[in-house]
């Protein structure tokens, strides 16, 4: 295994170019591949000098990718996939197909490919002899095969849509007959029970007929008590009908309350929108004046800072509650690196870190995860804000660990610890629990709660661990972008 992954790395060529002399001598095209069958497919380790004539393509532009690049827009897929059938059973492959040089140009090649067995019997190597087929015939027979050909292909593939078709409904009538068949079924079923029932009635009837003028006083009674049932069923409609005019009107005043609640999150949506942009000018301003104030205005610098802070997470808060609450944020999945999320928020989060006297530091990690970037970074910022609004000496880490196929994103702090019978409350919405009287200078609860739902929208775990009076950590798990290339390695 390391001697196949040295290989792998290092590119080196394939056993049998030990007689490369023999094939840069041939007149015709020799390409040797790997014997990787699966997606996407062989990689070239060998041509010789006729396939540099034949291609125009040098041996260093060819080495390295797949021959598939050769083929062109007329190549025949049916021809491709007959050649990796007979490959994959052990078989030689001997197939006509149309190529394109590298000027563009297409050309007719026969092709021979022939597997390359190892000393224990195993499939080490594909040998690839291309031979050109010249044809004898005008341009404008050429043209006139290819419009053929074209053609065909066109038609082909119609008749191949047409069958897909005709297999659909075939299939979907199939699917019917089988359900009105199985309904005959029942029915002759419940007709036989129907029969079985009016015989038994019948021999019932027979046998109770000559006590018949007996039972009239009962019939009678009968009638008395179906009178009375009819009276306490009209009144039971009645009731019901009631309740329903009760129901109609609840639904109704549902539905002013619904349209009055949407109304009050386009209006929080568009506050929330409209005050972002002079926040964040307000935020550059005070990056500003920072730098120019000594040491005497720092403190007042500080709490302008953290002032700021918790407008901007308020707002943001705010903005996002209102789009998961309309629905409106769709996650949009993509490989993205790790380490430049954590050197942003790092860079926006260190001025109020220092202004503080915090310590503020994120490890760099080399990891590639799956994630949305936005969602993501939203998700972190807020860990990093909660982790500075409630730590108030030590410092704050951000670092990564890897968990098999995931990356587990931490966010550690020296705060004051929470119990473990109130974790779970601080993910709920408008909790803080450490401000009771909801002092609305330290926020209104939303940050972790934003958290949790936007992970939740994007399957991502959040978990908590916390240490009383020593601190807290808090994590996202993120799938790692590895995950992939390591299952279609194996």
């Amino acid at each position: 295994m390391k001697a196949e992954a040295e290989e792998a790395a290092t590119g080196l060529k394939a056993k049998p170019l030990i007689v490369q002399p023999l094939w840069d001598s041939l007149d015709h095209a020799v390409i040797v591949t790997d014997c990787n069958l699966e997606a996407p497919g062989p990689t070239i380790r060998y041509v010789n000098r006729a396939f540099t004539t034949l291609t125009g393509y040098r041996a260093d532009e060819a080495i390295g990718r797949s021959p598939r690049f050769l083929q062109g827009r007329r190549t025949d897929p049916v021809v491709r996939a007959t050649i990796r059938r007979d490959l994959s059973q052990g078989d030689c492959a001997r197939v006509t197909l149309v190529n394109t040089r590298k000027d563009g140009s297409d050309y007719l090649c026969s092709l021979v490919i022939t597997p390359l067995l190892g000393p224990r019997g195993q499939t080490e190597h594909f040998i690839c002899v291309a031979e050109v087929l010249k044809e004898n015939r005008t341009p404008d027979m050429v043209k006139r095969l290819s419009a053929e050909l074209e053609q065909a292909q066109t038609l082909i593939e119609d008749l191949e849509r047409r069958h897909t078709e005709a297999n659909e409904v075939i299939d979907k009538q199939n699917h019917k007959l089988a359900i009105i068949t199985e309904r005959y079924r029942d029915s002759l079923a419940q007709l036989d029970a129907i029969q079985e029932r009016l015989t038994f009635r019948e021999n019932a009837l027979e046998r109770s007929s000559y006590d018949f003028t007996r039972s009239e006083f009962e019939l009678d009674a009968s009638l008395e008590e179906l009178r009375a049932m009819d009276e306490e069923l009209r009144a039971t409609l009645e009731q019901m009908e009631e309740a329903n005019i009760q129901l109609a009107r609840a639904n109704e005043n549902m539905r002013r309350l619904q349209a009055a609640d949407a109304d009050k999150l386009q209006l929080l949506a568009s506050a929330s929108h409209d005050l972002r942009q002079p926040v964040m000018s307000m935020g550059l301003f005070l990056d500003v004046l920072r730098n120019r104030l000594g040491e005497a205005e720092r403190p007042i610098m500080g709490g302008l800072l953290a002032a700021h802070l918790s407008i901007r997470t308020l707002l943001e808060g705010m903005l996002d509650t209102a789009r998961l609450d309309a629905g409106a944020i769709e996650p949009s999945i993509e490989p993205l690196p790790i380490s430049l999320m954590l050197e942003i928020i790092h860079s926006e989060f260190l001025p109020q870190a220092e202004m503080r006297g915090l310590r503020l530091r994120a490890v760099p990690s080399t990891a590639m995860v799956v994630s949305d970037p936005q969602l993501l970074e939203r998700i972190l910022r807020n860990l990093v804000a909660n982790a500075l609004k409630y730590t108030m000496s030590g410092k704050i880490l951000m670092g990564c660990r890897r968990c098999g196929d995931c990356l587990r994103i931490e966010v550690w702090d020296t705060g004051p610890g929470i119990p473990e019978h109130s974790q779970q409350a601080i993910f709920e919405e408008f909790r803080q629990l450490d401000n009771p009287s909801q002092d609305q200078k330290r926020g209104v609860g939303l940050g972790l709660a934003i958290v949790s739902r936007l992970a939740g929208r994007l399957g991502h775990a959040v978990n908590l661990r916390s240490w009383p009076d020593r601190g807290s950590v808090f994590s996202v798990t993120v799938p790692l972008a590895e995950r992939k290339r390591r299952k279609r390695h194996r």
